[in-house]
C-alpha cells in the first residue's frame, strides 16, 4: 500500500472535555470514556426518542430545537462505597449536539453488570442501526478462576433509555477472551459483518471479521481483517477496532481503528490508525495508515491519579454530518473529548 497523506484531525473546544466526572454521581465520579455514538437527525424518530428521554421539558424542548442530536453511551467508574463498588463499569447516556456540545446528561447509568457473564463491569461499547433498533455491541467483563473473562456480549435500544439484553455473542471466536466487537453498516454481500479482537488463542491481539444471517444468532469467524504493524519506537504493539466502519461510495468503507503500544518499561501509549475497506476484494485493506492521532494534551497524556492510566486516545463511534466525520473519544481513560476530519480529506484519501 503505497503511503499518502493522511487526513487531519481537528479537536474541537480547544481541545477540553465535553464529558467528565461527576463528583456527586457516585457511578461516574472517577472516570468517564470510551464513548459509543449514534447520529440520529431531525425527523419523526427523533421526536420520539426525545420524548423518551428522562429531561425535564425546557431540556427536551430545547434538544427539539437542534438539527439533529448525538447520543453517546459512555463508559464510567466511580470509587468504592459502602453499599456498593463502583469501580465495576457500568454506560451512561449524554446527548450532544451535531457538533459535539454537551446538551443533556442522565443523572443514573442506562446499562449496569446484572448478569454473570458482566458482574466486573459493562465495557466499551459500540453502536449501529439495525432495522428500528440500535444495537450495543459491548464487552462483559466476569470474574473467574484462574482468571476473569472477558467476552462479547449485545444489548439493543430504540431509545438509548430503555435496554434489552440479548447475552453472549453467539460464537465459537467468543470462548476465549475477546474485545473490541463492532458491527459494519448494513449487510455486506446478504449477511451482517462484525470486527472483533480475540485476546488469546491463534492470531490474537489482531482485528478479525465474522458474518451472521441474524445479529442475535451464530457468527462464523472469517479469520484475520488486519494484522499489527511493528512500531520500532515500542516492545511490543497490537491493533483493535475503533469506530464501527461507515461506508463511503463504491463499497468502500472507513475505519478507525487503535493501536496499543508497549514500551520495555511496561509503559503503554494507545494510538489511531485509519484504514480503507473494501470487503468485496480478497484483500479487504484498500489502504491504511498510522497514526492518524497520538496523545500530545494533557486530557489525552494525563488521567486519573489513582487509575494511573495515561497517553490514551480511544474512539467507539463516529458519523458523518455537515461536511465532516464527528467523533467524540476518550483521552488518557478519564475524559471524553471531541473530533473531528473534514469529509474532503476522508474522500481525497480515499480516492489516492
Amino acid at each position: 500500500m503505497k503511503p499518502t497523506q493522511m487526513p487531519v484531525v481537528q479537536r474541537l473546544h480547544g481541545g477540553k472535555p465535553v464529558i467528565t466526572a461527576v463528583p456527586t454521581h457516585p457511578w461516574e465520579n472517577k472516570v468517564t470514556f470510551n464513548p459509543a455514538c449514534a447520529y440520529v437527525g431531525k425527523g419523526e424518530e427523533l421526536e420520539r426518542i426525545i420524548a423518551a428521554l428522562p429531561f425535564d421539558r425546557p431540556t427536551r424542548h430545547a434538544l427539539e430545537a437542534e438539527a439533529g442530536l448525538c447520543f453517546v453511551i459512555y463508559r464510567a467508574q466511580g470509587g468504592k462505597t459502602d453499599e456498593q463498588d463502583h469501580t465495576r463499569s457500568t454506560m451512561g447516556l449524554a446527548v450532544l449536539s451535531p457538533d459535539l456540545r454537551l446538551l443533556a446528561r442522565h443523572s443514573t447509568p442506562v446499562l449496569v453488570p446484572e448478569f454473570d457473564y458482566e458482574n466486573l463491569g459493562v465495557e466499551d461499547g459500540r453502536l449501529a442501526k439495525v432495522g428500528d433498533r440500535y444495537v450495543l455491541s459491548y464487552t462483559g467483563y466476569r470474574s473467574g478462576k484462574p482468571n476473569n473473562a472477558v467476552r462479547l456480549a449485545l444489548a439493543s435500544t430504540r431509545d438509548f433509555v430503555h435496554w434489552e439484553k440479548h447475552g453472549l455473542v453467539n460464537a465459537d471466536f467468543n470462548s476465549l477472551d475477546n474485545k473490541n466487537s463492532m458491527l459494519f453498516e448494513g449487510k455486506i454481500g446478504g449477511k451482517f459483518v462484525m470486527l472483533h479482537r480475540p485476546m488469546e488463542g491463534t492470531d490474537a491481539m489482531c482485528v478479525h471479521w465474522a458474518e451472521a444471517d441474524d445479529v442475535f444468532g451464530v457468527w462464523t469467524d472469517r479469520g484475520v481483517l488486519m494484522r499489527p504493524i511493528r512500531n520500532p519506537a515500542f516492545a511490543d504493539t497490537w491493533i483493535g477496532g475503533g469506530a464501527p466502519p461507515l461506508k463511503l461510495s463504491h463499497g468502500r468503507y472507513l475505519l478507525i481503528y487503535h493501536i496499543g503500544n508497549c514500551k520495555a518499561d511496561k509503559t503503554k501509549e494507545y494510538d489511531l490508525g485509519i484504514a480503507i475497506l473494501d470487503p468485496a476484494l480478497p484483500d479487504p485493506v484498500v489502504k491504511r495508515d498510522e497514526p492518524l492521532i497520538r496523545p500530545t494534551t494533557v486530557p489525552e497524556t494525563v488521567g486519573d491519579a489513582e487509575l494511573g492510566v495515561n497517553n490514551v486516545v480511544f474512539i467507539c463511534g463516529a458519523y458523518f454530518h455537515d461536511g465532516f466525520l464527528w467523533f467524540p473519544y476518550a483521552g488518557a481513560d478519564s475524559v471524553v473529548l471531541a473530533g473531528r476530519i473534514p469529509l474532503a480529506e476522508i474522500e481525497r484519501y480515499a480516492a489516492t
